[in-house]
C-alpha cells in the first residue's frame, strides 16, 4: 500500500521548495521589466532632444508668445476677435455654455461659427483667468505643427531638409499674420491637417481620417477639406476610409448650416451675408448657390481669384516663396477650396493675406511644396528613361542619393530666402507683427498705456460694460464686454486711436451715461 499522506505530504514539499526557489527569481524579473521601462523612457528623452524639430518649435513658440502677451500689455489686442473668442472659452470654462455677448444678448458661439474644440483651452482658465493665457496657448500650438511638417518632409527628403522646411513653416507669412492677428477658432487646424498628411504619407490611414475629421470641430467650413481628404484616401484605395470621409464632411457642413445655425436663432442668409458674401461676386446668397454658379461659370470664378491687386499679391505670397512646386502635389489641392472660399468672397479682408484667414493652408503648402519637388524629379526621371538614352558617363552621379538630398536642400534655401525677401519689404515689413516686434514698433505710446491702465481701475468687476475695439482685452477677463451702449452699464473708451467717432462722449450723455473718469484720452462714463 501507498501511504496517502506522506505522498501528499512530499508533494506539498516538492511544490513549496518550487515556490522558494520561484520566489527569489520574481524579484529580478520586476526589477529587469523597471530597467527596461526606464530605458525605453530615456531613449525617448533622447530621441526627443536630439529632434531638432523639437527645439526649432520650443523656440518659436517662446518668440511668438513673448509677442503676443506684449501686444496684450500694449492694449493692442482687440474685442474682435480676441474678446470675442475669449469670451466663448470663458463660458466654457465657467458655464460650460459658449456664451459670445459681443455677438447679442444670450447669443452662442454655435450662432456665429462651430467650433467645440475651443473647449480644450478652457482648463487653462480654471489656472489663469487672463487673455494671456489664451495668447500664450495659441503659440504653442500654432508651432507645434512644425513638428508633422518636419516629419513629413523628413519621411521625403531627410533631416537636412525636414529641418528647415520646419524653419520656413515657423516663420511664413501664414502663422505671422494668425498670431500678430489676435487668436481665431482655426489655431488647431495646422496640428490637425500637418499631422494627418504626416500619418497618410506613412501608410497611417486610419489614424490620418481621424486626425483629418477633427477639423470638423474646428470651424464650420473645414468639411469641405474632410471631403477631399476623402477624395485622396480613394486614391490610394483606402475605400472605407474614403467613404466616411466623403460622408462625414459634407454631413457636418449641412448640419451647422441647416440645423445648429437656425437652432441658435440666426438667419442663414444674414449669416452668409456676415461672413461670405457672394451676392456681387457669384450672384449667390448661399455657399450652395455660389458652388453651383461655378461649376457653371469656370472662367468667371478664375476671373475672380485674380480679379484685383490685392488677390493677385496674396497668391504670390501663398505660392511663390516655394516656386509654385507645390502645384505638382495632390496635396496642395486639400487648401484649394479654403482659399477659392475666401478669393470669391465679397468681404475684402478675406483676400488680404495680412489676416489670420490662410493659417490651414500653410502646412498644406509646405509639404505638398517638397512632395512636388519628389514628384518632378521622378517625371524627370521617368521621361528620361523613355527616350531611351542612358546618361553619359560624367552625369551618371546626379542619380546618387547625396546629389537629390543637395537639390532639395537648395531648393528649401532658396524657398526660405525668397520668403525672408518678400517680407522684409518695407510695404510687407509693417504689416508683419514678428518684425514689427523685432524693429520695436508694436507699442502705443507709454502715456496712453498708463492712462489706459488708470482709467480700468476704476472700473467695478462682474459689469457689463462697453468697451472701444482697441480697448477689448483690457477688461473682458473680469467683466462682460457687450456689442453696443445699449446693454452696457458703463462705457470704457478712448479716442485717441480714432476708434470711436468725434463727440463720442455728447452721444453717450444723450443715451444717459455721465463721467466716472477721466485721464488724458481715456473715459469711463456709467448710465
Amino acid at each position: 500500500m501507498v501511504d496517502i499522506s506522506t505522498t501528499s505530504t512530499g508533494s506539498a514539499g516538492i511544490a513549496g521548495s518550487a515556490t522558494a526557489q520561484a520566489g527569489p527569481a520574481a524579484v529580478p524579473d520586476e526589477a529587469a521589466r523597471g530597467s527596461r521601462i526606464g530605458s525605453a523612457a530615456l531613449r525617448g528623452l533622447l530621441a526627443v532632444a536630439r529632434c531638432p524639430a523639437v527645439w526649432l518649435c520650443l523656440v518659436a513658440a517662446f518668440f511668438y508668445s513673448a509677442l503676443a502677451v506684449d501686444r496684450i500689455d500694449q492694449h493692442l489686442a482687440g474685442s474682435y476677435d480676441f474678446g470675442v473668442i475669449f469670451q466663448v472659452i470663458h463660458g466654457w470654462a465657467f458655464h460650460f455654455y459658449p456664451s459670445e455677448p459681443l455677438q447679442g444678448a444670450g447669443q452662442s458661439e454655435w450662432g456665429d461659427h462651430f467650433s467645440p474644440m475651443l473647449i480644450l483651452l478652457a482648463p487653462l482658465l480654471w489656472l489663469h483667468d487672463a487673455p494671456s493665457s489664451l495668447a500664450v496657448a495659441q503659440a504653442f500650438v500654432i508651432c507645434a505643427a512644425g513638428l508633422p511638417v518636419y516629419f513629413a518632409v523628413r519621411r521625403l527628403h531627410g533631416t537636412t531638409a525636414a529641418t528647415l522646411a520646419c524653419v520656413f513653416f515657423l516663420t511664413c507669412m501664414e502663422v505671422q499674420t494668425a498670431i500678430g492677428f489676435d487668436i481665431h477658432e482655426n489655431m488647431f487646424e495646422p496640428l490637425l491637417i500637418g499631422w494627418a498628411i504626416e500619418r497618410a504619407l506613412a501608410g497611417r490611414w486610419t489614424a490620418a481620417s481621424i486626425l483629418m475629421g477633427l477639423n470638423v470641430l474646428c470651424y464650420e467650413d473645414m468639411g469641405v477639406m474632410v471631403f477631399l481628404f476623402g477624395l485622396w484616401a480613394a486614391w490610394h484605395r483606402r475605400w472605407r476610409h474614403a467613404a466616411v470621409l466623403m460622408v462625414l464632411g459634407p454631413v457636418m457642413v449641412l448640419l451647422f448650416t441647416q440645423v445648429i445655425l437656425p437652432d441658435w436663432g440666426r438667419d442663414v442668409a444674414n449669416w452668409q451675408l456676415r461672413h461670405f458674401d457672394y451676392g456681387p461676386t457669384l450672384h449667390a446668397s448661399s455657399t450652395f448657390q455660389a458652388f453651383l454658379h461655378a461649376l457653371e461659370h469656370p472662367h468667371h470664378l478664375f476671373r475672380l481669384m485674380i480679379s484685383n491687386r490685392v488677390k493677385r499679391g496674396t497668391w504670390l505670397f501663398l505660392l511663390l516663396p516655394v516656386f509654385f512646386v507645390c502645384l505638382a502635389s495632390p496635396i496642395t489641392y486639400l487648401g484649394s477650396t479654403t482659399v477659392v472660399l475666401l478669393m470669391a468672397s465679397d468681404n475684402v479682408t478675406h483676400w488680404a493675406w495680412n489676416y489670420h484667414f490662410y493659417l490651414q493652408v500653410a502646412p498644406i503648402i509646405v509639404i505638398g511644396a517638397f512632395d512636388g519637388a519628389r514628384r518632378i524629379g521622378l517625371l524627370g526621371r521617368l521621361l528620361w528613361r523613355r527616350t531611351g538614352r542612358p546618361l553619359p558617363a560624367g552625369l551618371s552621379r546626379l542619380r546618387s542619393p547625396r546629389v537629390h538630398r543637395g537639390v532639395v536642400v537648395a531648393f528649401a534655401l532658396a524657398a526660405l530666402g525668397t520668403s525672408a525677401a518678400m517680407q522684409l519689404q518695407p510695404q510687407n515689413r509693417a504689416r508683419l507683427a514678428a518684425w514689427e516686434y523685432l524693429d520695436g514698433k508694436l507699442v502705443r505710446p507709454a502715456a496712453l498705456v498708463r492712462d489706459i491702465d488708470a482709467v480700468a481701475a476704476h472700473v467695478p468687476s462682474g459689469q457689463n460694460v462697453y468697451v472701444s475695439n482697441d480697448l477689448g482685452t483690457v477688461l473682458v477677463a473680469r467683466d462682460t464686454d457687450w456689442i453696443s451702449p445699449g446693454e452696457a452699464t458703463y462705457v470704457f473708451f478712448d479716442t485717441a486711436t480714432g476708434w470711436t467717432p468725434p463727440g463720442y462722449e455728447q452721444r453717450l450723455q444723450g443715451l444717459g451715461f455721465h463721467l466716472v473718469y477721466r485721464q488724458g484720452q481715456v473715459y469711463l462714463m456709467e448710465r
